[in-house]
């Protein structure tokens, strides 16, 4: 059985709203979703 990994709209409008509560720059929160959705892992095994 597939696990379901998406999260809905609600679900990453809470994220960026949590962490801008925790002082990230828009920058820093660009940073953990493409972390957390797998570019920069993808990124940095093309490099």
């Amino acid at each position: 059985m597939e696990v379901l990994k998406t999260m809905t709209a609600r679900e990453v409008l809470n994220l960026i709203e949590w962490l801008k509560s925790k002082n990230f720059t828009s920058d820093d929160i660009i940073d953990c979703i493409e972390s957390v959705e797998g570019k920069k892992k993808k990124e940095e095994k093309e490099d």
